[in-house]
């Protein structure tokens, strides 16, 4: 792909990921469209990248799909056209057991990124099969997306798990359109979603206490994984692919790294003082003091 001229729309761009994107397609010559929740989020972020390219920001919250379509509306009323959506927007609940968590927490998460995903991605097929050269969708994968268990962010991980489902589903039923699906996996980055304060739960503040280690020997600043999903976009052709960052020779770099951050003994795991503990949550069945109804 041509990323000079090209149209980019990328969720959840105001920080991050998403605004590191924005930049480095911006220096590529695309013209990106970022969204928010907040407009004077967007708008600060947009101002931001102005003299960079050219660029637009438009307030919306991707759980709603009548703000994804006005989205997608703006982009093309702006531009012309769409060549590339990137589902990047997501949330993350505290970290915690899977079953810690009120279901309303567990609803905002799931309403995020897993429906999120689908209406920005029924959004994006409705410009992009009507366009002759098609387009392309990438959806952020993230830890859980290879299934494997992931505490103490178990929510967060079942989500990544649906839309790699959906992705690769997604992708299957749309060969016959010219239009391009890729799973990308960022890996960790150093980003607010890591700066953990809070933990639900004292067995999520146990897991947790390494994570400064984890930290400096596998997380890295979100332009790494912008350059490298640019890059890919630049050479993809195939209609599919499933692309990871944190893979081969650099994960074990990272890991031989961790173990020589461990012999050395720095950094220093959290003290328990670090992280303030809120108590898991218990379905409201009756009062569990009456000893009575206990099971």
């Amino acid at each position: 792909m041509q990323l000079q001229g090209a149209v980019v729309v990328i969720t959840g761009a105001t920080r991050g990921f998403g605004h590191a994107l924005a930049r480095a397609l911006l220096a590529r010559g695309a013209k990106v469209v970022i969204s928010g929740r907040q407009q004077e989020t967007v708008a600060a972020a947009a101002a931001a990248l102005a003299s960079e390219g050219s660029v637009a920001g438009v307030a919306c919250d991707v759980s709603v799909a009548a703000e994804v379509n006005a989205l997608a509306r703006a982009a093309v009323e702006r531009f012309g056209r769409i060549d590339v959506w990137v589902n990047n927007a997501g949330i993350a609940a505290l970290p915690g057991g899977v079953l810690d968590f009120p279901p309303e927490t567990a609803e905002r998460v799931w309403r995020v990124n897993a429906l999120g995903t689908l209406h920005s991605t029924q959004a994006a097929v409705a410009v992009m099969k009507r366009q002759p050269e098609g387009g392309t969708i990438v959806n952020l994968y993230g830890r859980g997306s290879d299934l494997r268990p992931a505490s103490p962010n178990g929510l967060y991980a079942a989500s990544k798990a649906w839309i790699t489902s959906f992705t690769r589903t997604a992708a299957q039923e749309h060969k016959g359109l010219p239009i391009r699906f890729i799973g990308f996996s960022p890996g960790m980055m150093t980003t607010d979603m890591l700066r953990v304060r809070e933990v639900v739960g004292r067995q999520a503040a146990a897991r947790l206490r390494h994570l400064p280690r984890v930290l400096a020997a596998l997380a890295t600043p979100p332009e790494a994984p912008a350059e490298a999903l640019a890059r890919l976009l630049e050479r993809n052709t195939r209609p599919f692919v499933e692309y990871r960052t944190l893979r081969g020779f650099r994960l074990l770099k990272g890991l031989a790294h961790m173990a020589w951050l461990g012999m050395r003994g720095a950094p220093p795991p959290l003290p328990d003082e670090a992280l303030e503990v809120q108590p898991p949550y218990e379905p409201p069945l009756f009062s569990w003091e009456d000893t009575s109804r206990r099971p």
